[in-house]
């Protein structure tokens, strides 16, 4: 598998965005979910660079460490909370005056920032991602040109970025242990979810969602797609490409630096898949830099303010 697994979002090639299979529509998804989706975690995330990331805590956001750091700003943009764009300020003077905390073993990286965000996401800390539908949010082009394998569809190359946000849909197919932690993977199916979706190389760092008990939680972040992709596996020909497949029978993958493999052309459709870097595997390192008030916590701050409030008034509680 390692010989043919995963374009990693690491190469000189700006990243691009979310693929859908229903559609090559560029303007779509690209506002709030509605419906079964609706507050699926659209309205966490936040632009930083021509990346995004989620907010996780009143002064944190977490994203990708891979395409490195990204400027000194976080916008939750209008198009994710609804209003006006809030641009906040990145404490560079965190960790020491490292500006940001890597996990360690993984791909996930969190900033601080100096003022607070007004909501953030809720993590999915539990082991039952696998079977689950999710949400993940990408941000750039939609699909290029068809993938023809003997005349028949299998697909289509990335597109040119075009900056916009979008979100889809997928179902979780398995974790998967890689030298940078456990990963969600999801494979990109003509059967799939409602708005069946893929990451072409650039998505990096937006969030990916789970519905917990009818609450949406974060589950990962994007790190990585399936590839590359090539009609032969002769070295050097410039010939090669990225691509979302639903079918890869028929092709090769893998590089010129680490060989080709040739995935058989079956009767049955074999996906491609994307990977997003596992939260719940790292949820305690997570939460040991990024702090949360604990609701216990919050209740006894309001409950001493509303004490000095009815000392002042001279109020007799009603019970």
């Amino acid at each position: 598998m390692a010989a043919i697994l995963a374009l990693f979002c690491m190469s000189a090639t700006p990243c691009q965005a979310i693929v859908f299979y229903g559609t090559s529509d560029s303007m779509h998804n690209t506002t709030a979910p509605t419906g079964i989706f609706q507050n699926s975690g659209w309205q966490y995330e936040g632009l930083y660079g021509a990346y995004l990331g989620t907010m996780i805590a009143p002064q944190y956001f977490i994203t990708a460490q891979h395409f490195g750091t990204q400027g000194n700003t976080f916008t939750q943009s209008s198009i994710f909370n609804g209003g006006s764009d809030v641009t906040y300020n990145i404490d560079t003077a965190a960790n020491s005056g490292m500006g940001y905390w890597d996990i360690a073993g993984t791909d996930l990286r969190i900033f601080k920032i100096n003022e607070s965000f007004s909501s953030y996401a809720p993590l999915y800390t539990g082991a039952s991602e696998v079977g689950l539908t999710l949400v993940t949010n990408g941000r750039g082009g939609p699909r290029g040109a068809d993938v023809l394998v003997s005349s028949v569809l299998h697909g289509w190359q990335n597109g040119a970025a075009d900056g916009n946000a979008r979100w889809g849909s997928n179902k979780v197919s398995s974790i998967y242990s890689s030298a940078l932690g456990d990963l969600i993977t999801a494979n990109f199916s003509a059967n799939g979810t409602a708005e069946e979706a893929t990451l072409s190389s650039g998505d990096s760092g937006g969030g990916v969602f789970v519905n917990d008990g009818g609450i949406w939680k974060l589950a990962g972040v994007n790190y990585s797609i399936d590839g590359r992709f090539d009609t032969n596996n002769t070295v050097g020909n410039s010939s090669d490409f990225d691509a979302a497949l639903f079918d890869r029978g028929g092709l090769y993958q893998g590089s010129d630096s680490f060989g080709w493999s040739f995935v058989p052309n079956l009767s049955q459709d074999n996906p491609a898949s994307f990977y997003a870097s596992r939260i719940s595997s790292n949820s305690a390192a997570i939460m040991s830099i990024a702090v949360v008030p604990e609701p216990h916590s919050v209740f006894l701050v309001l409950l001493a303010a509303l004490g000095y409030v009815t000392q002042r008034r001279r109020i007799t509680p009603q019970l």
